[in-house]
């Protein structure tokens, strides 16, 4: 079994890219692989931005049901969150800074970047 790290860097405007590393990690958990979070960096960080738009909200529902089924944390780096200003977090997405992503890939033995 293998422990993974997650990284998005891919603007949730830009589905294509979120929705491809969804799809691996529920594949990834179904072989028997355990995440040890999902980071969402640069430009990803609009994934945990609260929001109106329905397609938007499409996507974030989708890893906030992921995270909630696998007990996987969603976390997005809160200095590039203020750098865009996003304020207030959709449910299911906390703030940490670039520490806690070392962390993460030190725990992980494998770190993947969509």
């Amino acid at each position: 079994m293998t422990t993974l790290c997650i990284m998005l860097q891919h603007s949730i405007a830009q589905p294509q890219f979120s929705r491809r590393a969804l799809r691996f990690c529920r594949q990834a958990l179904q072989q028997g692989h355990r995440i040890e979070c999902v980071f969402f960096y640069r430009q990803a960080v609009d994934h945990a931005a609260q929001s109106d738009d329905a397609d938007t909200r499409a996507v974030q529902q989708q890893w906030q049901q992921f995270a909630r089924q696998h007990d996987v944390a969603l976390v997005a780096c809160h200095t590039v969150a203020e750098r865009l200003n996003i304020g207030e977090f959709a449910e299911g997405f906390e703030d940490s800074g670039l520490t806690a992503l070392v962390q993460a890939m030190a725990n992980a033995d494998r770190t993947l970047q969509f």
